[in-house]
């Protein structure tokens, strides 16, 4: 571990399997809480705006006494129910879903694995129903303790689900990826219109794009060749630069169906894009 450190927030170097290091920025038990705080401001809001909904409506005028139980006992049921779901399923879906929570989210967070890769139903799943473990004895001392230990500062669900938190690269004004050159027709010719990356396919190509101008040329040659294999084979596609095909199929995927040029791309390359398709139409 290098670089200069801050005193909540680390960076901890991950090795893929690809076996290149890269580095991400941990985030720390300080950030954490306050994005845990607006989630819990969030869920319990709402659950306290419908409860006083549901009392408005059980004690409305005009109801017979038997109107008003029956009322009451189902609005009290459907009060228990938003609890549970802001208590358990509001963290699993967000984090499965997106990565984050809106709390996590206002605070510049994501949830990854260990590996560095976006997480899934299990491992939010895990993370989440283990909460219960670090809070105890109370105010979080557990998980306080747990990520006091942890060089990643993982608590127990993080431990056991095998998340780290971390502060994303777009938190960081990390430059946007940049299809350069533009793609040009020859090359797109047979591309699939539509291509569909998994989260562990995306998040490995994003990685390498992101990295490979500070690998040596033969690394970069090497480590495209490992990711481009695979996914050229799925999709009938194939280039003479690995890297270039990486580049051109992450564009495609992660570009599909703008009229325009993507905001990542550089104003000069956005021009040249907008000529070619107009010879491409005249053509």
């Amino acid at each position: 571990m290098s670089g200069a450190r801050g005193p909540l927030d680390t960076d901890v170097a991950i090795e893929t399997p690809e076996h290149i290091v890269f580095h991400y920025r941990v985030a720390g038990p300080a950030r954490r809480a306050l994005g845990h705080v607006l989630d819990l401001l969030l869920c319990y809001g709402g659950v306290a705006v419908l409860g006083v909904v549901v009392w408005l409506a059980a004690s409305g005028g005009g109801l017979e006494t038997e109107e008003l139980q029956a009322t009451a006992k189902g609005g009290f049921g459907l009060v228990l129910l938003a609890l549970f779901a802001a208590q358990w399923v509001y963290f699993v879906v967000c984090e499965a879903y997106w990565g984050r929570s809106p709390g996590k989210m206002a605070v510049g967070l994501r949830v990854v694995t260990t590996s560095g890769r976006p997480i899934g139903w299990r491992a939010a799943a895990l993370r989440n129903l283990l909460r219960a473990a670090d809070l105890l004895p109370v105010a979080y001392l557990t998980g306080v303790v747990s990520m006091a230990l942890s060089s990643r500062f993982q608590r127990l669900g993080d431990l056991i689900a095998g998340t780290m938190v971390i502060v994303p690269e777009s938190a960081r004004a990390a430059r946007a990826l940049e299809l350069s050159p533009p793609a040009e027709p020859r090359e797109l010719r047979d591309l699939p219109e539509h291509v569909v990356l998994d989260a562990e396919e995306r998040g490995a190509i994003e990685l390498f794009l992101r990295r490979r101008h500070s690998l040596g040329t033969a690394r970069e040659l090497e480590l495209a060749s490992v990711l481009a294999r695979p996914i050229g084979d799925r999709l009938g596609y194939a280039h003479p630069n690995p890297s270039r095909l990486l580049a051109l199929v992450y564009d495609r995927a992660v570009n599909a169906g703008r009229l325009e040029a993507p905001s990542s791309w550089h104003p000069r390359e956005r021009t040249s894009s907008k000529k070619r398709r107009a010879g491409e139409a005249r053509s």
